[in-house]
């Protein structure tokens, strides 16, 4: 799978021409004599180290190496070391450093910032962009979201995990329907899936995640879930629209039967297997998924967005950096963040094609949008430019914990939605009342 994310020792024509844009140098007049090296020399500045934290397979270890090369070719004078954890300890390990007033790494890769600002792990970065004017506008706002608390800004992103439909286009060719559209309804998604049963040309015609994503349906069937994202008062999970949208996606998989079952639906990875073999015709999923699908010779997909109810509604969100508060390399480790996050930095991760840039510049540019295979890289844009961030808030990941365990029989076709929030949310409103409690000090 690694020949899929294959790294350029240099960086593209398209890169540079994009650089060339953000970076212009300006020609100086030769001196009209050569000063003495006495006259001009001055004290190589020390060398400094920063640490970076992040998490990540192998291949993004190998990506994020990649970068730092980069870097330290264009910053002789400081110097990258990794720290490097699986996903499943990266946030406990640090946190834990944290908490005890141990080191830890000077750049963090960070998500759901919200919910550690304010113990203060974080540097308020404010005071530099302030300083150095320097500019926002290019990222798109709802990326910024995560990071910017009160009046702090406490990091910047580095991609958005948008979710997309890919579908099989030869399938839909043997079944003899026409490919789905653009702004395509709940209604529409169900007539294909049950054509596609009808067909009889895969073995499942739909696959969506069932874990956490269930939140996207609601937002699809005008529900805001909580009433702010960051410091929430309240919760709309047991509202009639948010019981209708779990509904209309467990019935997909129970009475139509045009999905695979719980257990399968679980992994994003086992649904990429099913469609990659042919044996799904449309999934849902990111962009992390092309590289993949890319590998396979005569593999005909492409992307559509999300299916509507009342509005449209997707993810906005996704991960980026911060800077440890108590680093003691402020200048350098504010460096590092900013190639990491400017056009170049974002530029090598996005011809890695494992997710959505966060500069509109690079997201619109050849690097992501003329990726091969050739697809509708616009739908991802369009996607993040109306989609929202997710929760970040202390609670929201228990909330969203109770929730995924309470569909589950849901899911399974042993319960109905409605029962199952009802049955979950007395315990909801007991977190949201600490959540208030927390957020009204």
């Amino acid at each position: 799978m690694r020949s899929c994310f294959r790294l350029l020792v240099v960086l593209s024509i398209p890169l540079i021409s994009l650089m060339a844009c953000v970076s212009p140098f300006t020609s100086l007049p030769a001196p009209a004599s050569t000063p003495t090296a006495a006259a001009t020399s001055t004290p190589e500045p020390d060398v400094v180290t920063v640490t970076w934290a992040f998490w990540g397979d192998p291949w993004e270890v190998a990506i994020n190496e990649r970068v730092i090369d980069v870097f330290e070719a264009d910053h002789p004078h400081i110097r990258v070391e990794t720290f490097h954890r699986p996903w499943n300890d990266y946030f406990e390990t640090l946190r834990s450093k944290f908490e005890a007033g141990q080191p830890v790494p000077d750049v963090l890769f960070w998500t759901q910032a919200p919910i550690d600002i304010p113990k203060g792990y974080f540097l308020d970065l404010a005071p530099m962009v302030e300083a150095e004017h320097y500019d926002l506008a290019d990222f798109f706002p709802s990326l910024l979201v995560h990071f910017q608390v009160g009046d702090g800004i406490y990091g910047l992103p580095r991609d958005s995990d948008t979710k997309v439909i890919f579908y099989n286009k030869r399938l839909f060719n043997q079944a003899d329907l026409s490919y789905p559209k653009n702004n395509w309804t709940w209604t529409e998604l169900r007539t294909t899936a049950l054509a596609l049963k009808e067909a009889g040309v895969t073995k499942y015609p739909f696959a969506y995640e069932v874990n956490d994503w269930w939140m996207i349906w609601m937002w699809q069937n005008g529900v805001e879930v909580f009433d702010d994202k960051l410091a929430p008062t309240k919760t709309s999970l047991n509202n009639p629209a948010a019981i209708e949208a779990i509904q209309f996606l467990a019935d997909l998989t129970n009475a139509d039967q045009v999905t695979p079952p719980y257990e399968v639906m679980r992994s994003s990875e086992k649904i990429a297997a099913l469609f990659k073999e042919g044996e799904l015709a449309m999934a849902f999923g990111n962009h992390a998924l092309i590289p993949a699908f890319a590998e396979i010779e005569d593999f005909e997909w492409e992307v559509v967005s999300l299916p509507q109810k009342k509005r449209q509604a997707n993810l906005a969100a996704g991960a980026g950096y911060v800077i440890s508060a108590n680093t003691p390399h402020v200048e350098a480790a504010w460096t590092f963040l900013k190639f990491l996050t400017n056009p170049k930095g974002q530029a090598i991760f996005a011809e890695t094609g494992i997710a959505v840039p966060a500069r509109r510049s690079v997201a619109r540019s050849e690097i992501f949008m003329e990726q091969r295979p050739r697809h509708n890289a616009r739908v991802f844009l369009d996607s993040v430019e109306i989609g929202e961030p997710d929760p970040a808030f202390v609670g929201a990941n228990e909330i969203i914990g109770l929730v995924n365990e309470a569909l589950v029989p849901v899911w399974e076709g042993k319960q109905s939605a409605a029962n199952a929030l009802e049955s979950v949310f007395p315990r909801i409103e007991v977190i949201m009342a600490e959540v208030n409690q927390e957020y009204s000090q």
